[in-house]
């Protein structure tokens, strides 16, 4: 029910309630007269008494109705009609026609809330005109973004042959180039799986990201240990100012009585699940990548045959519902459990993304990376 609908049924009820009184009150006045003219000599001076009485109480009534019918031209003209004006400019702005001033002139207290409304679309006139400016730049530059997102996406080596199973996603938020990557780079003991979220998103995380992959790519393939590869790394980004990348780095070798080695650069934590469905976390064993040096030590576990590590970025953790709540590591980890007996990384990987996606209403807002790696039964 609207407001003036509320207001039109409590102006009728209080006026119903005064002319209710009134002839109640009048009622009770005449009778009490007729009783007292059966029984005592009609007075002149009662008489005066009784009309002015009479008169006041029309007089009280009629006033009383005039400041309701006051009240009502009052909120009307101040509290309704700015509020149908200003939620009529509010549906123009959001039909699409954005560059509708959002403006009120009276109250002050409607004129504030209409300001803000209109911050709040200058602001989002702003975002779009920098999202057109920037799309127009990628359009431009279109050459230049498809080499790098080809530069940033996965090799996709044979790894069947080795018994590994490896499937992954990156979802952009820019819609064209992430700064997060992953990728399977053979190593003179094995494979190795790396994945990196460098800080924001699109051309300038891009940049840096490719001169990332470039050097963990060189330094992994020439037989560096992950924690080397870490530093090295770091040291490369020493002139990069401002950005920051958090990575892990597994080393898988071939032969499976040899440990597996992995680092995290204050990554989100891995998941390891082994083939008796038992889940250990791949927690950050030293900081994140930004020229400032610092210390990563390798860990070990053996990624026996039927086990699964799963990798995701923090983008797909922090997406939020529309309560504001987090996907989160609860989230990740439910739909690990619920997937861990699906048939190939591919199907837990498309599962982890669609069930982060379905409820999500900051889906865009970061770069999504999960990747998953089996190791094969029977290898």
């Amino acid at each position: 029910m609207t407001l003036r609908r509320r207001l039109q049924i409590f102006v009728a009820f209080f006026a119903a309630t005064v002319l209710a009184a009134a002839v109640w009150e009048r009622y009770v006045y005449l009778r009490a007269r007729a009783e007292i003219s059966d029984t005592v000599a009609q007075d002149i001076r009662l008489d005066e008494v009784a009309d002015q009485l009479s008169l006041a109480l029309s007089v009280s009534i009629f006033v009383s109705l005039l400041l309701l019918v006051l009240a009502w031209i009052y909120l009307e003209r101040w509290v309704l009609a700015p509020l149908d004006e200003m939620r009529t400019e509010l549906r123009m702005v959001a039909s699409g026609t954005i560059h509708q001033v959002i403006e009120v002139a009276n109250p002050p207290e409607i004129q504030l809330a209409a300001a803000d409304a209109e911050s709040m679309r200058q602001n989002l006139v702003n975002q779009i005109d920098l999202a057109r400016a920037a799309w127009q730049g990628l359009e431009q530059n279109a050459p230049l973004v498809a080499s790098m997102r080809k530069a940033l996406s996965p090799t996709l080596i044979d790894t069947e042959k080795f018994g590994l199973d490896v499937a992954g996603q990156t979802l952009p938020a820019s819609g064209a180039i992430a700064g997060d990557w992953w990728d399977v780079i053979r190593t003179p003991q094995g494979t190795a799986l790396a994945m990196v979220d460098v800080t924001g998103h699109g051309p300038e995380a891009g940049v840096v990201g490719l001169q990332i992959k470039a050097i963990m790519t060189a330094a992994l393939s020439a037989g560096f240990t992950p924690s080397d590869v870490m530093e090295r790394v770091s040291a490369g980004l020493s002139d990069v100012d401002a950005l920051l990348a958090t990575a892990v780095i597994l080393e898988i070798p071939n032969d499976m009585s040899k440990p597996t080695k992995w680092v995290n650069a204050g990554h989100p934590a891995g998941y390891w699940i082994d083939a008796n469905h038992l889940i250990t976390t791949l927690n950050p064993t030293g900081p994140m990548l930004g020229g400032f040096g610092g210390e990563w030590h390798s860990q070990e576990i053996f990624f026996s045959a039927g086990d699964r590590i799963v990798l995701v970025s923090d983008g797909l953790l922090e997406t939020q519902d529309e309560n504001g709540d987090e996907f989160g590591t609860q989230g990740l980890v439910t739909s690990v459990v619920t997937g861990e007996r699906t048939g190939d990384s591919a199907e837990l990987t498309n599962l982890i993304v669609s069930t982060a996606r379905q409820d999500s209403v900051t889906w865009n807002r970061d770069d999504v990376s999960v990747v998953v790696i089996s190791r094969r039964l029977g290898q």
